[in-house]
């Protein structure tokens, strides 16, 4: 608030079938007034450079010097249902970087899990981030698993700027067994990485009109295939309140390869009242191997919907009241049907 801009608190919490309330976050934060460090304590979500992100009940700090290094550590134990901790599961780690100048940024980070008193998963990463001149800029991460030696993760991607049109290039490795827990199930079938590469370009074509049109060359399980996405967003005022969506998308790496468009139309109708609504199509290329889900689709054909409509409601800036109905065809549910209501209250002058 107004009065304490130092501090703030933020919780997240969520309940389901047969009252089961949780919190995804929950903390308190303290700020110093000239940015030179802060504290959280609670539940929370940290992201530490380049390693994984971890969701923990514990605390954080960052502490920032006029050098321009900055000092980052956590820990406290993974959060799981109910507050059911184990005895000895606890996660521990931090990160140190260096401004280089004033357009660069290179940092090294490292998270250790211990599940039991047992170590899970430990990882020491690496990323930069540079721009050394206004029209490029440059920014690559990895991260690397010690327990099981191998890449999880690394991504580079070069980005240039020229007036309305922002071209980029990436390259992107993934190991997923290295980032699943070493409990999951998934992790014990395999380690199917992928490969990719590609570029992106965001043009802004005309004042309200955006383009971005993606091309990637992506392997995975032996198999190599092209995804592409052409997405266009048209703003129907300055403000973008108001705006028409339309993508059309390729996935033909993997062994599941399937083409769709979407369609997404957000409107405002009167005074404090906005509607929106989106339309998906997919189609995919192979037919299902379960005896039952091609049994649908000789009924139905092989064409997936799936549509979304919202009203807002707006009546002041304190107070917000949004409904939703999502329905959808897909290869295991002939029928599904959702709903969502939200109610927001906004107060004070805080962030």
């Amino acid at each position: 608030d107004k009065l304490t801009p130092w501090a703030a608190a933020e919780a997240v919490l969520w309940a389901g079938n047969g009252a089961n309330a949780d919190a995804l976050v929950f903390l308190v934060r303290l700020r110093h007034p000239k940015n030179w460090g802060e504290l959280k304590l609670g539940r929370q979500i940290i992201m530490a450079g380049a390693v994984r992100p971890i969701h923990i009940d514990g605390a954080y700090g960052k502490v920032r010097l006029p050098s321009g290094t900055s000092f980052e550590a956590f820990g406290g134990v993974p959060v799981v249902p109910q507050f059911r901790y184990g005895a000895f599961d606890w996660v521990a780690g931090g990160r140190a970087a260096q401004n280089l100048g004033r357009s660069t940024t290179l940092g090294v980070s490292y998270l250790q899990r211990r599940d039991d008193g047992r170590l899970a998963y430990e990882e020491v990463g690496m990323d930069f981030v540079s721009a050394p001149a206004r029209w490029f800029d440059v920014a690559s991460h990895a991260a690397y698993d010690l327990l099981d030696p191998g890449i999880s993760e690394a991504r580079v991607s070069l980005a240039g700027r020229f007036g309305p049109v922002r071209p980029e290039l990436f390259a992107l490795h993934r190991s997923p067994s290295r980032l699943l827990p070493a409990t999951s199930l998934f992790s014990a079938l395999g380690d199917a990485a992928s490969d990719s590469a590609g570029v992106t370009v965001q043009w802004r074509m005309f004042p309200r009109l955006d383009v971005v049109p993606i091309v990637a060359a992506r392997s995975q399980d032996d198999e190599t295939g092209v995804d592409a996405t052409l997405r266009a967003t048209l703003r129907l005022d300055d403000r973008g309140l108001g705006a028409i969506t339309v993508d059309l998308r390729r996935q033909g790496a993997g062994t599941d390869p399937w083409s769709g468009a979407r369609l997404a139309v957000r409107v405002p109708i009167v005074r404090h009242w906005q509607a929106s609504t989106e339309l998906e199509l997919v189609f995919p290329d192979n037919a299902s191997n379960d005896p039952a889900v091609r049994m649908v689709q000789r009924q139905r054909g092989a064409m997936w919907p799936w549509g979304l409509a919202a009203v807002t409601w707006s009546p002041t800036r304190v107070l917000q009241v949004a409904g939703a109905v999502e329905a959808a065809s897909t290869p295991t549910n002939q029928r599904e049907i959702n709903a969502l209501l939200r109610v927001s209250l906004a107060w004070g002058g805080g962030t």
